[in-house]
């Protein structure tokens, strides 16, 4: 970051027309490495960023576009914008700042210093939880690399009982909780996670399993009911995660996370997500583009790990729909954009429309005017941006990703070399 008292980033602090007149004439792209770790998370994510390991740290998300404070999870992770001097600031104190100029007059009266949107990379090493969110808040995945055979968990295959589930949901984190008092005050609780993952990522043997939890066992005289624990745990997550769709991914394919009947009346209001667990029990690994707006996660249940998480069981159920779902809803195809070469479109909703762009060299990509806020996310190769007469206004590589000014239109995406095959995902917001 330049130390200079008069960079960008200072001049936007002082409120000085000129630098926020500047700021909203270019691509604003986004520090790359606003990471997050969890427990599902492993190291792809920081190659794909073109980052180094940062000490055996396992990071599963990258936020890539976050500043919206009514959301806690996104205002804990705000976006870090990098000027055109190399400056650097805060995205919501950017927005704060330069709000109108770079959100444009009609978003910013209803949203404020605001971006209602919170697109993140996702590595998904581990099964993520079984969770939900509220109604009205859908989701989409762009896959940009997967482990052969990889799948996630999607919709469920069957109707269910909402009573009945969540029982059985009771039941499982009960015998997790069983489990742990039964066992020595020194066993190591990631070891304890490990050994029920090798049961059902590795297809060991449940005996397998038992015998191993039982050497954890306070005294011999709990071994039995332990291992009868154990082994109830092992059928009760089969049993569960079976009860949604194991989904096929590749590089490259587009899942749209949303009720496929509520799709229709899609332009009017928002579907809502599917039950979800991302991800798959055999530890295949994802690497995926997540688009959906800032909103709470109700997990539901948490796939034997531990330690134990918090749970909101009652809320997952309450937002999930009971009724079952056929996978091949949730797989879509992006269509050729009419009149438009190299853009094709995948989602339209109420709240956002996601569009794919795939410059070939010498045939840009050109995105008219619209006075939207959007975003740019480089999933593969590197591009630059130019306005109508050739003036460079940004360029972006794999792995990071923009704000584009509602006023910057209209502008070409150039390929800066064709044989990255480059390919962005734009997201434009619609309320």
């Amino acid at each position: 970051m330049f130390s200079s008292s008069d960079n960008l980033a200072t001049r936007i602090r002082r409120s000085d027309p000129e630098a926020l007149a500047r700021v909203a004439s270019r691509l604003i792209p986004m520090r790359n490495d606003n990471l997050v770790e969890r427990p599902w998370g492993g190291e792809r994510l920081l190659a794909y960023k073109g980052l180094s390991a940062r000490g055996g740290k396992r990071f599963g998300e990258a936020f890539e576009i976050a500043a919206f404070d009514q959301d806690a999870e996104t205002a804990a992770h705000p976006s870090i914008a990098r000027l055109a001097d190399g400056s650097e600031i805060p995205l919501p104190e950017l927005l704060a700042a330069a709000g109108p100029a770079i959100l444009g007059a009609d978003h910013f009266s209803r949203h404020g210093a605001r971006i209602p949107l919170l697109p993140k990379t996702l590595e998904v090493k581990e099964l993520l939880s079984l969770q939900t969110h509220p109604p009205g808040y859908p989701e989409l995945y762009v896959v940009i690399e997967a482990d052969e055979g990889a799948t996630l968990r999607l919709g469920l295959r069957h109707d269910v009982d909402r009573t009945a589930l969540g029982q059985r949901l009771e039941r499982g984190r009960k015998l997790q909780e069983d489990l742990l008092r039964q066992l020595r005050r020194d066993t190591d609780q990631a070891d304890l996670h490990a050994a029920f993952s090798e049961a059902l990522s590795r297809g060991a043997a449940d005996g397998d399993v038992v015998r191993g939890v039982e050497r954890w066992a306070r005294d011999e005289s709990g071994h039995a009911e332990l291992a009868s624990g154990a082994a109830r745990l092992l059928r009760l997550q089969r049993e569960i995660i079976d009860l949604l769709h194991a989904i096929p991914v590749r590089a490259g394919q587009v899942i749209y996370n949303a009720v496929p009947a509520a799709r229709e009346d899609a332009q009017r209001a928002l579907p809502s997500a599917e039950v979800h667990a991302l991800g798959n029990p055999e530890g295949r690994e994802i690497l995926l583009l997540e688009i959906r707006l800032p909103c709470r996660t109700y997990r539901a249940w948490d796939n034997i790990r531990f330690p134990l998480r918090d749970l909101e069981t009652d809320r997952a159920l309450d937002a999930m729909s009971e009724r079952g779902s056929e996978p091949a809803g949730f797989v879509v195809e992006p269509q050729p954009t009419r009149g438009r070469p190299g853009m094709f479109r995948s989602v339209v909703n109420a709240a956002f429309a996601v569009d794919h762009l795939r410059p070939g060299l010498g045939a840009p990509v050109e995105e008219p005017t619209s006075e939207r806020v959007r975003t740019l996310h480089a999933i593969n190769g590197s591009v630059e941006i130019s306005s109508a007469e050739g003036q460079l206004l940004g360029s972006l590589a794999r792995g990071q990703s923009a704000l584009v000014p509602a006023s910057l239109a209209p502008y070409f995406v150039v390929a800066s070399d064709e044989s990255d095959a480059p390919e962005m995902v734009q997201v434009t917001l619609l309320s």
